[in-house]
């Protein structure tokens, strides 16, 4: 067996075959909400779409959709506690990322994303935590498709008002 090969592991999941390098795994040091004993997971990012997987590594049946939250609420920020900091080892800003959990019903028209407990993970460091947000007005239920509307409708508002400003400005 090849040195590589040690370090890959082969899950059997919900969105098919994965190949998993060792060190692209994610300690969860406490869990997900709901599944505080299952603390590894990889992240399967999927070109040209809004969503990815979050992926349990040591129980193939649980995956999680994901998303950037920023899709949907381009204002949104989390602020993290000195022992969230210390949980998820971070030395800078720029080692984080934030994904919010989408719950993908039958009727996708209704898909909804979780902004007040998002997943943080620390990509440096291959460490991650879910935190809640208590303050901010996020709620565990926010529709997707009708925030993404609104967030590009405010997107548009914006960009129109920058270009106002700029031809006001050009024209003094």
């Amino acid at each position: 067996m090849g040195e590589n090969e040690v370090d890959r592991v082969e899950l059997q999941t919900k969105i098919g075959t994965l190949q998993v390098n060792e060190e692209d795994i994610i300690q969860f040091p406490t869990g997900i909400l709901g599944f505080s004993d299952i603390h590894r997971y990889i992240l399967v990012e999927q070109e040209e779409s809004f969503f990815s997987f979050l992926q349990a590594v040591d129980e193939p049946a649980l995956t999680f959709v994901v998303m950037m939250p920023e899709l949907v609420c381009c204002q949104y920020s989390v602020k993290l506690n000195d022992e969230e900091i210390e949980l998820l080892q971070f030395d800078s800003p720029e080692d984080g990322k934030v994904y919010a959990i989408v719950t993908v019903p039958e009727n996708v028209a209704e898909m909804t994303v979780n902004l007040q407990a998002p997943v943080v993970i620390n990509a440096k460091q291959k460490l991650g935590a879910q935190i809640v947000i208590a303050e901010g007005g996020y709620h565990t239920k926010h529709n997707v498709l009708a925030e993404m509307q609104k967030n590009a409708y405010f997107l548009e508002q914006q960009k129109a008002q920058a270009k106002k400003e700029e031809e006001v400005r050009e024209s003094v």
